[in-house]
């Protein structure tokens, strides 16, 4: 993965660690080269029900404050990455004219 990212295995396993987060461009090449949407690296089935518990009650190493935190970061990537979309033009290749 980190050959096809052109960056170092260890930069890599920082991502994979969570000791740095990738770019939104990297994230973006990261889903193409595992062939996944990159949304489906923000679903999430149990953090809708965690949410909803109380402000105070721990889920595990994560408090609801900072689920809410998680949450507004994962809003504003997306909204990043629907801006990365606009601002990628698609690539066309020219046509030989002339040709039968």
């Amino acid at each position: 993965m980190a050959a096809e990212l052109d960056i170092t295995p260890g930069a890599y396993a920082k991502i994979e660690r969570g000791e740095t987060d990738p770019s939104a461009t990297r994230l973006l090449r990261i889903a193409e080269i595992l062939g996944v949407d990159v949304t489906s690296f923000f679903k999430d089935s149990t953090v809708a029900s965690q949410v909803q518990q109380s402000a105070h009650q721990p889920y595990g190493a994560a408090s609801k404050d900072e689920l809410e935190q998680l949450a507004h970061l994962v809003r504003q990537l997306s909204q990043e990455i629907d801006k990365l979309k606009t601002q990628i033009k698609p690539v066309t290749r020219p046509t030989k004219k002339g040709k039968k």
